[in-house]
């Protein structure tokens, strides 16, 4: 009977409606925490590079009679780095000082100032703008909405080209025309309007205000900073102003020609010679510094092509002397065949991704080799 009691209170606490001992209920919670750990993604798996994207926008693009005490709000698909978000982001033209407030994937910008009446604003995020595993964007987001019963109806568009600098994802900038073809930008600037070129190159501003002139330029900010390094960036721009009015409210075309300053010119030309083994050298020397020499060698005749910078140059080619082995009596001996060398009697003068040719730089055939001279005589003992 004394041994009844303890078999009982530890049948009792077997019961599954019986508590469960300290030691159990703590044994449990580590196996279902477990458990849950395991149902994630294991570490170390592979990169994520799932570009985000803006999901929602309030208001949204081309919206009218917009209260002029809103706010705007995005939406992304995942938790974005605030930072890169912020400094890629632009409004205009300008309310007033813009502040930012997250709440997970979710964006609220607001300003001090009220909104103008009947005006349409442009908020641009550039596709800069990355996620927390810096995956960005990738394409620009362009909101446009209007106080007013109507967007603005300008338009300008127009498309990149470039050679050796990159078309796509190309910041356009817009600067009134009363600043002059070439803006100040030897500081921090900020155009009237932004947006980025597509992957073909392609640039479009709408919604801009009419009866103003604007000139259009593609800035190269390699580092992002919205300075210009002149000795790292490049700024090129529309040769004219475009100015839209009512009777032309679209201006279309607007193309821009980006050259990289520091790429090199190249020369082009062909060797024509009947000697076929022989070697020659190409020399192109800048005609303001006679130690700048850009050189390339070939064997035979055939095509050339040297890159200079820019400059001015004068073209010539050599035939390299050479010698030819011939075994006599079990001896090496030689035979020499004379080098020549021809030049372009004019200047050539090449800009950054210029090029220029084809040039001609004709060889007479070679001479005829001289005779090996004669052997060593052993000297009489």
């Amino acid at each position: 009977m004394t041994r009844a009691a303890p078999d009982a209170r530890r049948a009792a606490e077997r019961s599954p409606r019986g508590p469960l001992p300290p030691r159990a209920l703590a044994l449990f919670l580590l196996l279902a925490l477990a458990g849950c750990a395991r149902s994630l993604p294991p570490p170390g798996g592979p990169r994520d590079t799932t570009p985000p994207q803006v999901l929602a926008t309030s208001p949204a693009d081309s919206a009218v009679n917009v209260s002029s005490g809103t706010s705007i709000e995005l939406l992304f698909s995942e938790t974005m780095d605030r930072a890169s978000v912020r400094d890629n982001l632009r409004l205009y033209p300008p309310p007033g000082r813009l502040s930012y407030h997250w709440s997970g994937h979710r964006l609220r910008i607001e300003w001090g100032d009220s909104l103008d009446p009947g005006t349409t604003y442009q908020l641009f995020l550039s596709g800069r703008a990355r996620d927390l595993r810096g995956v960005p964007l990738g394409s620009r987001l362009q909101l446009r909405f209007s106080t007013g019963p109507a967007l603005a109806a300008g338009r300008i568009e127009g498309r990149v080209r470039a050679k050796t600098l990159r078309v796509a994802g190309v910041p356009i900038l817009l600067f009134p025309d009363s600043l002059g073809l070439r803006p100040d930008t030897t500081g921090a600037f900020e155009p009237t309007y932004q947006t980025e070129t597509d992957t073909a190159g392609v640039y479009q501003f709408s919604g801009l205000s009419l009866d103003r002139g604007y000139t259009v330029h593609a800035f190269y900010d390699r580092n992002g900073d919205s300075y210009l390094d002149r000795e790292l960036e490049v700024v090129a721009g529309h040769g004219t102003a475009v100015r839209l009015t009512p009777e032309r409210s679209v201006a279309d075309s607007i193309n821009i020609v980006a050259v990289d300053p520091k790429a090199p010119a190249i020369l082009n030309g062909s060797i024509a010679s009947p000697d076929s083994s022989a070697r020659f050298l190409v020399e192109a020397r800048a005609s303001a510094d006679s130690t700048l020499i850009a050189r390339v060698e070939r064997i035979g005749p055939g095509i050339f092509a040297v890159r200079v910078p820019e400059g001015s140059y004068r073209l010539s080619a050599r035939r390299m002397a050479t010698t030819a082995r011939t075994a006599r009596a079990g001896a090496p001996a030689t035979s020499a065949i004379p080098g020549a060398s021809v030049a372009l009697e004019e200047t050539i003068t090449v800009g950054p991704e210029e090029t220029r040719g084809p040039f001609v730089l004709t060889f007479p055939p070679a001479p005829a080799a001289s005779p090996p001279g004669p052997e060593p005589q052993e000297e009489p003992r």
